[in-house]
C-alpha cells in the first residue's frame, strides 16, 4: 500500500507524512517531506478563498439553502480549476510509482484543512480512486502510530462529471 490515507497536520502526529500544500506545511509547523506539484495553484486557491470569505461574512443574511447553494458553486469552481490545473493530465500510476520511489510506502498526504472542510487532499484521493479503484481513507494518527479511519467529505461524483 503506497498511500495509507490523507489527513490534516492537526490530526496526523506520526507516520510517513507528506505535505501536499504549496509551502510544504511550514505555516502549520510541519517541516517534513512534501510534494508541492499537487498543491493548488494560486489561480485556483485565491479566488476560492476570497469568495468563501465573502460568503462566510454574508452567512447571517442568507437562508441555509442559499448559503449551501453558494458554497457549492464556489467549491465547484475550485474543483474545475484544480482538475484542469493538476488532475486532468495526471498519470496516477506514474504518480504512485514516483511516491513509492521518493517517499516509500504507507504515505499519508497532508494539508491543513480539517476533515469537515473543503479540501484538495480529498480531491486527490477521490481522483486516484476513480482512476485506479483504490480507496484512500481520511485518517487520524496519534503519536504512538495508532491509525483511526475517519469519514471524509467525498468528491467522486463531482470529479466524475468533469472527467466525462
Amino acid at each position: 500500500m503506497i498511500i495509507l490515507g490523507t489527513g490534516s497536520y492537526e490530526n496526523v502526529k506520526s507516520g510517513n507524512r507528506v505535505s501536499v500544500t504549496g509551502d510544504g506545511g511550514n505555516a502549520w509547523g510541519f517541516f517534513g517531506p512534501s510534494y508541492k506539484k499537487l498543491a493548488p495553484r494560486l489561480v485556483t486557491y485565491l479566488p476560492y478563498a476570497e469568495k468563501y470569505e465573502e460568503l462566510v461574512k454574508a452567512r447571517s443574511t442568507l437562508s441555509r439553502e442559499e448559503y449551501d447553494a453558494q458554497r457549492k458553486k464556489i467549491e465547484d469552481e475550485y474543483i474545475l480549476s484544480f482538475y484542469e490545473m493538476r488532475l486532468k493530465d495526471l498519470d496516477v500510476f506514474e504518480l504512485l510509482s514516483l511516491f513509492e520511489e521518493k517517499f516509500g510506502e504507507k504515505i499519508i498526504l497532508l494539508c491543513h484543512e480539517e476533515i469537515w472542510e473543503f479540501c484538495h487532499r480529498r480531491l486527490i484521493a477521490d481522483y486516484i480512486e476513480l482512476r485506479t479503484g483504490i480507496y484512500i481513507p481520511e485518517v487520524a494518527v496519534d503519536e504512538e502510530g495508532h491509525v483511526k479511519k475517519l469519514n471524509p467529505i467525498r468528491y467522486k461524483n463531482r470529479l466524475r462529471s468533469l472527467m466525462k
